[in-house]
């Protein structure tokens, strides 16, 4: 007898302007090799877990794969080329907390406290991902997961951002 554990998540991006909802991207990710080996090491291998997660969005053309990293990846300088203190203000010099309540039906999510963005520029942002480390420059932790919106989307300053990620488990 065999059997699989799935592990799927889905990214829910809103862009609202003066209150008025302006795009949705919605979809599933990639889940990292070093997000897996993270989830695997903490819950079989006591590992130490992070206390917190952390929510980002990114503005370079990229589309995480399996062995895209937090070191290759985040930072201003990464792959993501991800946004940094002159492209949103809110939250100010971190990426907003990924807050979860307990799973009790193999899911997970931060649909009751949604990750917010309020932007100071005018940009395309390509993505969005979950990250361990909380600085926006950070390059450290580990990278659990990123998605590549299906289109880039141009957002201004003042344009507020909603990012949802739900996280389902199952067993086959």
């Amino acid at each position: 007898m065999t059997g699989n554990m799935n592990v799927k998540g889905r990214f829910r991006t809103e862009c609202f302007r003066a209150g008025r909802l302006i795009w949705v991207d919605e979809g599933p990710n990639i889940v990292t090799d070093e997000g897996l080996n993270h989830m695997l090491n903490v819950t079989l291998q006591a590992a130490t877990a992070n206390a917190t997660w952390y929510c980002g969005i990114f503005k370079n053309n990229y589309t995480p794969i399996t062995s895209s990293t937090a070191a290759a990846a985040l930072g201003a300088a990464g792959l993501f080329g991800e946004c940094q203190d002159a492209d949103y203000g809110t939250p100010a010099t971190n990426r907003p907390a990924y807050t979860v309540v307990a799973s009790t039906a193999k899911s997970i999510t931060n649909s009751a406290s949604k990750a917010t963005f309020t932007m100071s520029a005018s940009i395309t942002v390509y993505g969005a991902f979950v990250a361990s480390s909380q600085a926006k420059t950070a390059t450290t932790g580990v990278l659990y997961a990123g998605r590549k919106f299906d289109v880039a989307r141009a957002v201004i300053s003042a344009d507020i951002l909603y990012v949802t990620y739900t996280i389902n488990a199952s067993s086959s």
